[in-house]
């Protein structure tokens, strides 16, 4: 009796390791297929996009420094805009000379400023996109330097027009340093140009 008794605890504790065995194979499978799932929503999301525009100036080595800055989410009116702080600049006379010609064919001083030049890095990474236009391979290299994880292209390779056949709203907003000049020289004003396009071809 006592052996029958202790062969049914056996079986028993064997079917109870069974069903333990078949349940966690079950959750291992959901967890992989759920894993799957989410994978395969994540090709098929389409991917957070934006534009950036920016505007230089010649810094020390012949290297650009960003100096106006603005962006703008391809799917909502979200945007942005910064001017930069250059106090470091240290200009011989070339890197004067191109700085006034920059000047003066942007409209924007390089003493207009309202954010600390050092803050740019954080801020570029601090953008939650997954994709960003702009316009010019020479303004995509200088961002791959502080975001090279980002997928940054260049629309002229999508055959964007100029920005002059393009820039002609006149209703299009402009920042505040630039209301009173000629606002189509503006970052601003330039992303919600492009933006247009896009919305327009889309």
């Amino acid at each position: 009796e006592n052996h029958t008794s202790i062969q049914l605890q056996e079986e028993q504790t064997e079917k109870l390791e069974l069903t333990y065995l078949d349940i966690t194979e079950h959750m291992i499978k959901a967890e992989v297929t759920l894993q799957t799932i989410l994978e395969s929503l994540k090709k098929t999301l389409p991917a957070i996009q934006s534009i950036i525009d920016i505007q230089c100036i010649l810094g020390t080595n012949n290297k650009y420094m960003i100096k106006e800055m603005s962006i703008v989410d391809t799917e909502t009116w979200a945007t942005q805009h910064w001017i930069f702080k250059n106090l470091n600049l240290k200009q011989d006379n070339k890197i004067r000379k191109t700085n006034k010609w920059l000047e003066r064919n942007h409209q924007l001083s390089i003493d207009y400023d309202d954010i600390e030049y050092e803050q740019l890095g954080r801020i570029l990474n601090s953008l939650k996109f997954d994709c960003i236009y702009t316009k010019s391979e020479q303004k995509k290299q200088l961002l791959i330097e502080y975001i090279p994880h980002v997928v940054l292209i260049n629309i002229e390779d999508m055959g964007c027009p100029r920005l002059d056949q393009i820039c002609n709203d006149e209703a299009s907003p402009c920042c505040i340093f630039q209301k009173d000049l000629n606002s189509k020289h503006c970052t601003f004003y330039k992303v919600f140009a492009i933006r247009k396009l896009f919305v327009n071809n889309s």
